[in-house]
């Protein structure tokens, strides 16, 4: 049956019980639920199938569950605007190697089963669906995901899900198209949770993925130490340092102060040249994001974003072409950024 032609019920029975991996049904209810032959339960609210219990993850994820779901209930329509939408789009293309949104377009028009593996609010599931053909599905530990459902609408080619993307309720080899957008380092075991989701993508099929990338020993130092007088905060506290932090950085971008570095520096990752101080502080000493463009609430957010997670791995180049290698992909793009690591890998057809 073409996906376009399936029913609400038939496409909620494309899920299977995450771990057993043994076919789900549909229990009309109310309420609406999934269940597997040894009688196990998954509510499905809201178009949201529900696979993850907060209670059963570690603590450390569960943590970084609810700070996302605070995040994204501040900022829900993230990426959905012109100004945030347009500047993803952009960093995405030019992170994975695609020349234009056009080149994009023509990979996803294939690609039968698209998977946005840890889809916050929607942004690129809208996306996905707009250029290809078959279902896209999305998943997001958070309860971001009923913010994407309202983003992005009903559609009878979208599947969303809250679950953990090291436990997912889909089958092996199942995605022609897998993309991880500035996710994996959040999860409890980012070795692990990459390895699954490998093994999600069929044979002749394509991952892409973003990690934060290791920086100069200055803003490693700073970011651990906010990082960690931030897991002792209270909510309201931690979104009292990330207010002024971005209050930091609009003073400084408004000031508009350049300064020369005349040589480099490797022992502390500083290099020579002319920069815009409010630049240079981010990339070399802390973060204190801010963008002109967005909402005042959208910078604060990115600066909690970085600072209140309990889970924010960082990684070397090394680091990550060894998991490619240990997985057996193959690197069709890599992008070393300021920020981070971006990969484009193919799954061999073995």
């Amino acid at each position: 049956m073409p996906v376009d032609a399936m029913t609400a019920p038939t496409l909620l029975e494309q899920y299977v019980e995450p771990g057993t991996g043994t076919p789900l049904h549909v229990v009309p209810g109310p309420p609406l639920r999934l269940e597997s032959d040894a009688g196990r339960s998954y509510p499905v609210e809201g178009g949201v199938a529900r696979f993850v219990m907060s209670e059963a993850l570690p603590d450390e994820q569960a943590s970084t569950g609810s700070t996302f779901s605070l995040k994204w209930s501040r900022v829900g329509t993230f990426g959905h605007d012109d100004a945030t939408r347009n500047f993803h789009h952009q960093w995405y293309l030019q992170r994975y190697g695609w020349r234009d949104e056009a080149e994009f377009a023509e990979f996803l028009r294939v690609q039968a089963r698209v998977l946005d593996a840890g889809c916050g609010v929607g942004r690129d599931v809208a996306w996905y669906l707009q250029h290809a053909p078959g279902l896209v599905a999305g998943v997001d530990i958070s309860t971001a995901v009923d913010l994407a459902a309202r983003n992005v609408g009903p559609s009878p080619r979208l599947l969303l899900a809250q679950a953990d993307l090291a436990n997912l309720p889909f089958p092996p080899g199942w995605f022609d198209y897998v993309a991880c957008d500035q996710v994996l380092h959040h999860t409890f075991d980012p070795r692990a949770s990459f390895a699954h989701l490998v093994s999600r993508v069929r044979p002749g099929g394509v991952l892409a993925f973003y990690v934060y990338k290791v920086k100069g020993p200055l803003r490693e130092f700073a970011d651990d130490h906010l990082r960690a007088a931030a897991a002792t905060m209270s909510e309201d506290e931690a979104y009292r340092l990330s207010e002024a932090l971005t209050r930091f950085g609009q003073a400084l971008t408004e000031q508009r102060i350049s300064i020369d570095v005349p040589v480099d520096i490797p022992e502390l990752g500083i290099r020579a040249g002319r920069f815009d101080l409010q630049r240079w502080l981010y990339w070399n000493v802390f973060k204190c994001f801010y963008n002109g463009d967005w909402d005042w609430e959208t910078n604060v957010m990115t600066n909690y974003d970085w600072y209140r997670p309990a889970t924010a791995y960082r990684y070397h180049p090394e680091e990550i072409r060894g998991w490619i290698a240990e997985e057996g992909l193959e690197t069709l793009h890599e992008d070393v950024g300021d920020a981070g690591l971006s990969y484009r890998c193919r799954k061999p057809v073995r």
